[in-house]
Order: structure tokens, then C-alpha cells, then sequence
């Protein structure tokens, strides 16, 4: 007797439900943090520059700090952003910048991160402020995770 594709999907269905993925337990909590953290606002980072009417402290979002990087970070050839990631302080200070890339094929790799870090601090002074933390202060962490030879991936 031949199945349907209706009676197909709902045995596969119901066999799916049926099934508990030892993984999941594994994982399930940082699936559930990432879902959350989806619905909410962007975390604050701080800013500070010079006015003529003094030094002026700002707070922009995270999701403004990471676009501006993104962007910096596009610009720089044989680089192409993967995953962004700030880390404040209690005080809302930026400490951690972390930023994974996929790199050109034959793209000598130390000298394409110190461009990306380069790249990156000049972002963070752009957004931040000039008097923000010190390109010394904030650790800028490249991790280069891929490699492409198809000059698309790279756009």
C-alpha cells in the first residue's frame, strides 16, 4: 500500500516529536539566551568626545557600534565580516571587540587582522569619540574562521 505524502509527513511528524536529541540538552540554554536576547534593546555602549562647551559623555547602542564596525570592516579587501561582538563594563565602557572574518584565499592572514584591527579602532574612535577608551584599553580580537576564493563571499 502506498503512502501519500500527507500520511509521508505526519509519521515524520510524529516520529520527530517523539524524539529527544541528547545534544539539545547540551545546548538548549544558549538557544533559548540567544531567542531572548533577540526581542531586546541593544545594550548601551559609551562614548565621550570634546565640545566647545566641554567633555561630553553619549551612549550608543551596541547594534550602532557593531554596524559601524561591519561597515569598516567590509571596506578592507581579502575581509569580509562573519560575527561582531562588543562586551562593556558595569559602567557601559567598551572592553572587548570581537570580530571573526572570512579571509581571501592566499590573503598573507597577520597582516589582513592588523589592517581589520586598524580598521576597527579608527570605526570605534569615529562612533565613540575621540576621548573614548584608548585603541590599548579595548581588546580588538580577530579570529579569522573561514577562507573563500570566490571574490562574492568577500562583498
Amino acid at each position: 500500500m502506498a503512502m501519500t505524502d500527507d500520511a509521508v509527513l505526519d509519521r515524520a511528524t510524529q516520529a520527530l516529536r517523539r524524539h529527544t536529541d541528547q545534544g539539545w540538552t547540551l545546548v538548549r540554554e544558549n538557544a533559548l539566551l540567544r531567542a531572548l536576547s533577540a526581542f531586546r534593546p541593544s545594550a548601551p555602549v559609551r562614548g565621550r568626545t570634546e565640545a566647545p562647551s566641554g567633555t561630553v559623555d553619549y551612549l550608543v547602542a551596541a547594534d550602532v557600534v557593531t554596524a559601524a564596525l561591519r561597515d569598516a570592516v567590509a571596506a578592507v579587501p581579502g575581509a569580509s565580516p562573519l560575527t561582531i561582538t562588543c562586551s562593556t563594563d558595569d559602567q557601559d565602557r567598551l572592553v572587548i571587540v570581537t570580530i571573526e572574518i572570512l579571509a581571501a584565499f592566499d590573503e598573507p592572514l597577520l597582516p589582513l587582522a592588523s589592517t581589520v584591527r586598524l580598521a576597527a579602532g579608527t570605526s570605534l574612535r569615529s562612533v565613540l569619540g575621540e576621548l573614548a577608551p584608548a585603541a590599548h584599553v579595548v581588546a580588538v580580537d580577530i579570529a579569522i574562521t573561514d577562507v573563500s576564493n570566490v571574490t562574492d563571499d568577500l562583498s
